[in-house]
């Protein structure tokens, strides 16, 4: 629970940060629809793979998230469709228990499974996507 909450702490401080450098670096783009889809929707895309931080994020945040991933399901790149998938399952189940207030099962939700997938997918959108 301690590495899930120091994650979690981070991930809060670097959020912001994140959404920034993600805003001003979406005029770039990897020429694919997955690549097309998340840059023209660069205000989502900035935290579509970014964990939910209790206090941070609500369940209309991660109905946004959700809807931008489902534009884009049809076209993610082979090698990320399980960390796609990891990933909508972790926001599918994390959005209701904003609602619940169990920010305990929230924070449980971000697994070291969940965290990669998040990881991976980041770095295509940003190393890809963005370059």
């Amino acid at each position: 629970m301690r590495s899930a909450l120091r994650s979690v702490r981070a991930a809060a401080l670097l959020v912001p940060a994140l959404a920034l450098t993600l805003a001003l670096g979406a005029c770039g783009g990897g020429e694919s629809a997955y690549c097309n889809t998340l840059t023209e929707n660069s205000e989502v895309a900035a935290t579509v793979y970014g964990p939910v931080v209790p206090g941070q994020a609500d369940a209309a945040q991660i109905d946004r998230r959700l809807d931008l991933l489902t534009q884009v399901a049809d076209d993610v790149p082979e090698d990320l469709e399980d960390d796609f998938a990891t990933w909508t399952a972790y926001l599918e189940e994390v959005q209701p228990l904003l609602d619940s207030g169990d920010m305990d099962a929230v924070l449980e939700a971000m697994t070291d499974e969940v965290d990669v997938a998040g990881a991976a997918l980041f770095e295509h959108y940003t190393g890809t996507c963005m370059d």
